[in-house]
């Protein structure tokens, strides 16, 4: 390819015959190629020449996501209608929808929705409030991704029923104020930093699930469903869900002047159903991490489930829990354990004594299949008595690898 000086001197690539090629493109491909442009710059393309002046208009992707390089919301707004009211109404592969108010993101989702999308993101992470999307159900044999970020999602359930090829379903910082969420084609459930809003718990029912996170929740935990599918699964509850007790090992101490409303109610479903730990009952892989105060998990091990396919676990483990009950039930009830990874933190506020239903004197043998344990810590104390619960279980100290390390802690 031959060089050649432009007017001012600089330097400048054409081609030989001095054509120009991309222009001599299909339109498909002219459209693909647009498609990967937030939909202000594709939308420029128009000045380009007559061959570029209307395929914009049929890109197969909306990309609203450069809402800071508007001047205004008025600017972004205007934009966005005489884009949508001049765009030929074709399938859209992709649609990325930013915003910094609710109104009208919730008729761009409409759009979407109706121009049969298969990978939507609403984020209104911008705006001050969270945005309200419609009301109603989504209808849609098209779409396969949906991701919320600082969405309002409220009304009896949220049934994805309708939509028999959604495979990825997340929600991040979402306001979540529904009784369900319902899906019979998810494959990957993300929700993080999510608030649940309601004076009840939500169910989670996905009996397609392989891999779920749950982490960082406000309210109450979510009550999973039975998940015949689910194969891997990262879960971190802190002290912003509901579920925690500052007095009682179990919740449910009955302090209304200390705890408030945090355990003097736990289930509001059957009482032989556990809330967290049956859902996760199939998993191969689990990373289960809470603070000692959240008792969700001590209380699910109640029901007594058993985790028949777990191979791989991480687990913190605190001093707070004075026997470390979860750790000696989990061992005893994961047959075919292959890795387990400790995490072992110091509690720095009072410690949260055990009921005794977990006694080291009963014969206890770890999985004969455990090949290797990994041990995080940072205060020797923790760990000498975890390295004594081991030994109960059977673990030869050849297995065990120990890493002193500073721990991000709950207090």
């Amino acid at each position: 390819m031959p060089e050649k000086l432009t007017n001012k001197g600089n330097k400048k690539l054409v081609m030989a015959d001095g054509a120009d090629h991309i222009s001599a493109l299909p339109d498909e491909l002219l459209q693909y190629l647009l498609s990967f442009l937030p939909s202000r710059e594709a939308v420029q393309t128009c000045v380009l020449s007559q061959r570029w002046r209307h395929q914009w208009k049929y890109v197969p992707a909306l990309r609203i996501n450069d809402v800071d390089s508007f001047y205004s919301v008025q600017q972004l707004n205007k934009f966005v209608h005489h884009l949508l009211m001049h765009r030929k109404r074709t399938p859209l592969y992709v649609c990325e929808l930013d915003s910094f108010r609710n109104g009208e993101v919730a008729e761009w989702y409409q759009y979407a929705v109706s121009c049969e999308v298969e990978m939507l993101q609403v984020d209104t992470a911008h705006s001050a409030d969270y945005c309200r999307l419609p009301e109603m159900a989504i209808t849609s044999n098209h779409l396969t991704t949906l991701e919320f970020s600082g969405v309002q999602l409220g009304h009896i359930s949220l049934d994805f029923s309708s939509c028999p090829k959604l495979e990825v379903l997340v929600m991040r910082g979402c306001k979540i104020l529904v009784q369900k969420i319902l899906s019979q084609s998810v494959k990957s459930l993300s929700i993080t930093q999510c608030n649940f809003e309601l004076n009840t718990r939500t169910h989670i029912s996905a009996p397609s699930l392989i891999s779920l996170e749950l982490a960082d929740i406000l309210g109450w935990t979510p009550a999973l469903e039975r998940l015949p599918s689910l194969s891997t699964a990262f879960v971190r509850l802190d002290d912003r869900c509901e579920d925690y007790c500052l007095h009682s090992y179990y919740g449910d101490c009955g302090d209304q002047v200390s705890c408030g409303k945090h355990c003097t109610r736990f289930y509001d479903i059957h009482d032989d159903d556990c809330v967290l730990l049956g859902g996760l009952s199939n998993v191969t892989n689990l990373e289960l991490i809470t603070s000692p105060k959240v008792f969700i998990v001590r209380k699910d091990l109640l029901m007594r489930p058993t985790f028949s396919k777990l191979k791989t676990l991480l687990l913190n483990v605190s001093d707070a829990d004075a026997s470390f009950g979860p750790l000696v039930y989990i061992l005893r009830s994961s047959p075919v354990l292959e890795k387990l990874t400790l995490q072992l933190y110091e509690e720095p506020k009072a410690k949260i004594e055990t009921d005794g239903s977990c006694n080291l004197e009963e014969q206890l043998m770890a999985s004969k299949k455990l090949k290797v344990v990994e041990i995080k810590y940072s205060k020797i104390v923790v760990l000498c008595r975890v390295l004594q619960i081991l030994n109960t279980c059977g673990v030869p100290r050849k297995k065990i690898s120990i890493e002193r390390t500073e721990l991000w802690s709950f207090g």
